[in-house]
């Protein structure tokens, strides 16, 4: 059988779903990539995420030639692409990961409808989840969602896939990635190696997770949500590595399931895309006052921590979650800034940027979202001496600061450094005449 494999969020070989049962099924094997137009255009934003993009590609084509095999890579949107490839080939089927977000499976259901008029099988597999969403019923709370998803996973066959000893693909006069590189346009990206993932993975101690995961300081966190994102490594991967070292309800596998929850509420609930899960928080007065919103992206709010956080956002392409946490709070809270346009804000430079779990950790940070509790909201100011406490981090991104005292920072009496637009307290009682008049 003639299949075309294509590579969407799953740039790896070792442990891929749907790339081993092409290989298993296939006498001709054909793998894609496509550098879909609109999505590029969409996500806009710093050129090193696509040069970190490009990176995986090379090493996934290299990986690929391997095994005697080769990408074809192609740039434009996927249907417009597949009608020629489906007349030129006529392949028996088309195979590949299934896109559970808004937009991938907007492009997936174009395709697949193609793939139906070439009178070619289309054949999509759960690779980028534990637990698909339709397995565990409704639940508008993490909690209740966690036991559920806990009990579905006992089921679930999370032992790794074989890779391909060798692919047969055949010779095509189709674009190469280098030759499809000339009509895409990135910058190197210095701060994320394409093999980063797997050694991350070896290395890194998951049992220390709990106690450090919020130090803004230390190296604390995994750091594998850009390899989720990419597909570098699989998440059964990572699970079977966490579990070594932790116990179901240690709180890295708790974090698993959060990433599978806000996809559990987008199937669900799907509206929530563009408007908020509480309905009674639809319609919130927000300022949305434009030299706000300008200030946070200019990091000069005269908040060290927001500052710090939106440099490393800008600089790296991430940020670290606690700080993802201090500064929605500060957008939605103190300045009275639409969760949605926060959301954009991280589209715009985030390398591991999800669609469905951002739209949901912004809700939920916002208090529109699915949360137990009515209201949250983070001084920045304690929340920086509590999880920096030396300001290692706030003088990594702000070097400006280095020669002042961390007394003089965590207290922001910095006369050389920007005011703060906005008075903590002042706009603690402002939010909450919003939130609940």
């Amino acid at each position: 059988m003639r299949i075309i494999y294509w590579f969407k969020r799953d740039l790896r070989l070792e442990d891929n779903v749907g790339f081993s049962e092409a290989c298993q099924q296939a006498r001709q094997l054909i793998p894609i990539f496509i550098f879909d137009q609109n999505l590029l255009a969409e996500l806009g934003g710093t050129a090193s995420r696509i040069g970190f993009l490009v990176d995986c590609l090379q090493r996934l084509n290299s990986q690929l030639q391997e095994k005697g095999s080769r990408l074809y890579c192609f740039y434009g949107q996927p249907d417009k692409i597949f009608p020629k490839l489906l007349a030129e080939l006529k392949p028996e089927a088309i195979f590949t990961n299934q896109s559970y977000s808004w937009s991938g499976e907007e492009t997936q259901a174009k395709v697949e409808s193609l793939s139906r008029k070439y009178r070619a099988d289309f054949r999509s597999f759960n690779d980028s989840l534990l637990v698909k969403p339709e397995k565990v019923e409704p639940r508008k709370v993490f909690r209740a969602f966690f036991k559920l998803w806990q009990k579905a996973l006992e089921s679930e066959d999370v032992s790794k896939k074989p890779g391909p000893s060798w692919i047969n693909t055949p010779t095509l006069n189709w674009p190469s990635l280098e030759e499809t590189l000339k009509l895409v346009s990135y910058q190197a990206n210095h701060h994320w190696s394409s093999d980063y993932a797997e050694k991350r993975l070896r290395k890194y101690d998951f049992g220390k997770y709990d106690s450090l995961r919020n130090r803004l300081d230390l190296d604390g966190t995994s750091r594998l949500s850009v390899a989720l994102r990419f597909g570098l490594v699989s998440v059964r991967q990572v699970l079977a590595r966490a579990k070594e070292q932790l116990r179901a309800e240690d709180q890295f596998i708790k974090e698993l399931a959060w990433r599978e929850f806000w996809y559990h509420l987008k199937y669900h609930f799907p509206w929530t895309r563009d408007l908020e899960f509480q309905e009674k928080r639809c319609g919130l007065k927000w300022l949305n006052r434009e030299e706000d919103i300008q200030a946070v992206e200019e990091a000069r709010t005269g908040y060290p921590v927001i500052d710090a956080a939106i440099r490393q956002l800008k600089k790296e392409g991430w940020m670290h979650n606690r700080a993802r946490l201090i500064v929605a709070s500060f957008l939605t809270k103190d300045l009275l800034i639409d969760w949605r346009v926060g959301e954009r804000l991280f589209k715009k430079y985030l390398l591991d940027y999800d669609e469905v779990v951002n739209v949901g950790n912004w809700q939920w940070s916002a208090s529109v979202g699915a949360d137990s509790r009515p209201f949250r909201m983070f001084n920045p100011v304690l929340q920086a001496q509590k999880f920096d406490p030396q300001c290692r981090y706030l003088k990594k991104y702000l070097p400006e600061l280095k020669k002042a005292s961390c007394r003089k920072i965590h207290s922001l009496e910095l006369p050389q450094y920007y005011r703060p637009i906005v008075d903590h307290r002042a706009a603690s009682v402002r939010v909450r005449q919003v939130y609940f008049s």
